[in-house]
């Protein structure tokens, strides 16, 4: 179950987190993604009513949308992130209890991390995905050298990825890369055009197939 989780996560290459305190389109912003081929998304507990908004989206979302819940620090946000219908819990760090308690909840964790010495302790500890944040402070160079000794391992990079550096992320070994849901194309978000923020995923959609296609020519 949360290995089929961590693929759709990965199916893409792209996840949307949402952090915004504007959520009248958040519902149509999350169905763009959907629109662009992307099949999972998340949202930060930093949200109002954050729990509310998960419930939501798993009722009223297509059925193959994984919905997720981030920014979690604990294991009592853990169960209620699960009973409101959260199918992976991510932080921005490394929390032993809530990595513990999504696996007797049998929900995927995705545990923050920037060295190995985190890498290791995240994954040791039962971490599905490893979310290097901030990315941007260690580069795609950092994925590349950290997959020799962590082979198989699912690496998130988040923070810093935008359409000009998403592939490079990609090609280094990166499994899946975030975007800010709401700040992909801000304007458009603020105005409800669903139509434009499917229009911007699906260059970052289609940068990371371009960038899978050419690291799958050089293996």
């Amino acid at each position: 179950m949360k290995k089929k989780l961590v693929e759709e996560m990965c199916g893409a290459g792209i996840l949307p987190v949402f952090r915004t305190r504007d959520l009248k389109h958040l519902m149509a912003a999350s169905r763009a993604y959907y629109d662009a081929g992307i099949r999972c998304i998340e949202y930060t507990l930093t949200m109002p009513d954050a729990l509310k908004l998960v419930r939501e989206a798993v009722k009223t979302l297509p059925k193959d949308m994984v919905v997720g819940a981030g920014t979690i620090f604990d294991a009592a946000t853990v169960e209620k992130a699960v009973k409101a219908g959260a199918q992976f819990i991510a932080g921005p760090g490394f929390v032993p209890e809530v990595v513990a308690a999504c696996r007797t909840l049998g929900v995927a964790s995705v545990a923050g991390a920037l060295t190995p010495t985190e890498i290791g302790a995240a994954l040791k500890a039962g971490a599905d995905v490893i979310k290097v944040f901030p990315a941007c402070a260690v580069g795609p160079g950092f994925f590349a050298e950290v997959l020799g000794p962590f082979p198989g391992t699912v690496l998130m990079a988040a923070g810093g990825i935008n359409i000009g550096n998403v592939g490079d992320y990609i090609k280094a070994g990166a499994g899946v890369a975030t975007l800010l849901g709401n700040g992909l194309d801000a304007k458009a978000y603020a105005a409800g055009d669903a139509a434009a923020i499917t229009a911007a995923a699906r260059k970052f959609v289609d940068a990371v197939a371009l960038a899978r296609r050419g690291a799958s020519a050089k293996a």
